[in-house]
């Protein structure tokens, strides 16, 4: 079945955040999508359920957060707290959550609610780093084009998209238990960095975090990311710097001193370097 796609508001979203709210399920093989967002949320941004929730809590669903950028805080029902920094990905019971919220100056993420049609062994409450976040985030956005289509055969590509998407998280999640002590090191090391970007990290600084020689960790980075520390951390600062900008209450000399760039000059040539368009060009093409 192929449903109609309404846009639903939810209490304080910001301009960006543009939740689909599907008045009937797009079903592919593997999963019947009930709602999709992509959110690019700031420090006002508060939800809770069942208040401004725009369906019922079906408790056969489930939710799938991915978040991009900055970092949020999901309350579950018995009080407890689940922080998410990006890139990670989590996969919840909507019956649990009882509220969520930006916890900073930015929370960029997908929103997924949708049911099984199928046999799918989904990990609860286990959040999971991402590596190639690049790849996710042009595959997501994809899935955001297509599932609005008119086209219903464009509908199922979406979901058949976002299912193999969401075994793949699976997957990694799956994964961890049999992790390396190494590896275990490097994940707390890049939460700590998604986790407080405007602070100005040294190659030095981390490798004295892992315990290791500088050269130790650009082998561990390069093998677990492709990247080097210094190239890790500079696509951290202008991913997040993209996602700022965004926002309208943030300009391009704002955004470089709060990310810790030399001056603006050095920031736009960066910026300009990884998504080939200047900073001053997302300012110009805001939502209105």
């Amino acid at each position: 079945m192929n449903g109609k796609i309404g846009v639903s508001d939810v209490k304080t979203e910001t301009t960006y955040n543009i939740p689909l709210v599907l008045e009937e399920n797009v079903i592919s093989s593997g999963l019947a999508l009930l709602a999709l967002w992509h959110t690019l949320a700031d420090n006002h941004y508060v939800v809770s359920w069942p208040r401004d929730k725009r369906k019922p809590l079906i408790a056969n669903s489930w939710v799938a957060i991915y978040t991009l950028q900055g970092s949020g805080k999901v309350i579950l029902q018995d009080n407890s707290v689940i922080t998410l920094n990006g890139n990670c990905v989590i996969f919840l019971k909507p019956t649990d959550i009882k509220s969520y919220y930006c916890d900073g100056l930015v929370w960029e993420q997908y929103w997924m609610e949708f049911i099984p049609t199928g046999a799918m062994d989904i990990p609860l409450s286990q959040p999971a780093l991402i590596y190639n976040g690049d790849a996710f985030n042009r595959q997501l956005e994809e899935v955001a084009r297509l599932i609005q289509s008119p086209v219903s055969m464009e509908n199922n590509l979406a979901v058949a998209a976002l299912t193999h998407m969401i075994y793949q998280w699976i997957c990694l999640i799956a994964r961890n238990g049999t992790r390396e002590p190494q590896f275990i090191r490097l994940e707390k090391l890049l939460t700590a960095l998604h986790a407080d970007l405007q602070r100005r990290w040294t190659v030095s600084e981390m490798a004295q975090r892992m315990q290791c020689s500088e050269q130790y960790l650009r082998r561990l980075f390069l093998r677990y990311t492709g990247k080097s520390p210094r190239e890790y951390y500079l696509d951290a600062r202008l991913e997040l710097a993209q996602s700022l900008l965004k926002q309208e209450r943030h300009g391009v000399s704002q955004v470089a001193d709060m990310l810790n760039f030399f001056d603006t000059f050095h920031f736009s040539k960066a910026f300009k370097q990884k998504f080939g368009v200047a900073p001053s060009m997302l300012i110009r093409h805001r939502e209105p």
